[in-house]
């Protein structure tokens, strides 16, 4: 696989709310940076994600990181195809061997309208 779509940024939560107040949970802490290439959404993971209440707008291939988790959300700054610029949450993580027999991991995503959109 090519990972020459764009770049991923993978944000991690962290809390911040005041001592004693109602948590709350904002992703300002990058986690993870990589190049990702676009894989194709399949039927099944369309229709596994409808069944969930989601939706599986795309599927991309980045660099092997077992620490990606669905509490993550991604951002993606893609190089040609700017309409899959934007945030998204991870519905999935894979950790997968590409057709090279490299180590990666694939996500299936959906978009948000915000970063911290839960």
């Amino acid at each position: 696989m090519r990972l020459d779509s764009g770049i991923a940024t993978i944000w991690r939560a962290e809390l911040t709310s005041s001592p004693g107040g109602m948590p709350k949970e904002s992703f300002t802490k990058e986690y993870f940076k990589s190049y990702y290439g676009d894989k194709t959404v399949g039927i099944t993971r369309y229709w596994t994600a409808k069944a969930h209440d989601s939706q599986a707008n795309l599927v991309i291939e980045i660099q092997r990181n077992a620490g990606i988790t669905t509490a993550d959300r991604c951002q993606l700054a893609p190089y040609l195809d700017l309409e899959a610029a934007g945030h998204y949450k991870i519905l999935q993580a894979q950790l997968v061997i590409d057709e090279d027999g490299q180590p990666m991991t694939d996500l299936t995503l959906e978009r948000i309208d915000c970063i911290d959109e839960p």
